[in-house]
């Protein structure tokens, strides 16, 4: 293999990686109904679900093409065409199920199936709509067309409706937002609001359970498309680059991804503690920029206000 096509493969794998991760953290942070009093979305709630949904549609159709171009090559030496899929995710997907893996080392084989869970395929023909152009600028279509009808965000709604997460997600958002509570408390107590402004805005960021499920479901099924590129560049002897070094943050479990690479918790165990000490002693005195001693809640009733 020439260093061209190493260098392209990697960077490839980086640029698909980093849509995919990006483009979920994107949705699983946006408003809901209930947090609303009532009536159509606002723009603040609508434009990120299109910039979420644009960088995660990307990712995955160059997650599947590569998937299928680094088998390709592994089984028969040579790079498939795979501009031809186009924006088809649908059919980027069915091509990857088609794989014949089984002559291939898998560190999780479970991930390589396609994902079965309450969305089905109606979540990746939302998403195909999406990517194909009818969803991307349904908006600027809407201007000059009386027929185009806006269905990307009201779609996603109905999507939340449908979705649960799990325990172990939930906890996870109700200890973010427990760390964003406690960062805003330290900011104000010390005086700090215009430096630490921009971090503890992102810090503070809100995840909603009902996007959190559909985020995820999104996340599952870019899994498949990565641990299908982990195991088909794994030691092939082609002189493949070992990829899922690049990949393998799409490869954790679900609860896992969430909370390393979307809720940013580094390790839920010694930050709980932290927070439930800080939520015990301390609080930030109103008005004197000091501390004082308080009998705060757990950090899972902190995290549930």
């Amino acid at each position: 293999m020439n260093d061209h096509w190493w260098f392209s493969l990697v960077a490839e794998s980086q640029f698909a990686t980093e849509l995919v991760r990006s483009g979920i953290g994107r949705v699983c942070s946006l408003p809901m109904s209930e947090d609303r009093p009532g009536g159509p979305a606002g723009y603040d709630e609508t434009y990120p679900l299109n910039v979420g949904l644009h960088m995660y549609t990307s990712g995955l159709e160059r997650l599947c093409k590569l998937a299928l171009a680094c088998y390709g090559y592994a089984t028969t030496g040579e790079f498939p065409k795979v501009r031809k899929y186009s924006h088809q995710l649908s059919d980027l997907l069915n091509a990857v199920e088609q794989l014949d893996m089984s002559s291939f080392e898998s560190y999780h084989p479970e991930y390589l199936k396609r994902p079965d869970d309450e969305f089905g395929d109606d979540l990746v023909e939302w998403m195909e709509r999406y990517a194909s152009g009818s969803g991307r600028y349904e908006l600027l279509d809407s201007l000059t067309r009386d027929d185009v009808e806006i269905l990307t965000w009201d779609v996603w709604v109905q999507f939340c409706s449908r979705g649960v997460v799990s325990k172990d997600v939930q906890e996870s958002i109700d200890l973010r937002y427990a760390m964003g509570e406690a960062l805003g408390e330290v900011m104000v107590a010390s005086d700090l609001e215009s430096v630490s402004y921009p971090f503890w805005e992102s810090a503070s960021r809100s995840f909603h359970a009902p996007a959190v499920a559909v985020g995820l479901a999104m996340y599952r099924r870019a899994r498949w498309a990565a641990e299908t590129i982990g195991s088909v560049t794994h030691y092939t002897g082609k002189g493949l680059p070992i990829l899922r070094e690049v990949v393998n943050v799409l490869t954790q479990t679900t609860e896992d991804f969430f909370t390393y690479e979307v809720a940013g918790i580094s390790d839920r165990e010694p930050v709980a503690e932290e927070l439930a000490r800080y939520f015990k002693s301390f609080v930030s005195s109103e008005g004197e920029g000091g501390w004082e001693a308080s009998a705060e809640p757990s950090v899972n009733e902190a995290g549930s206000q």
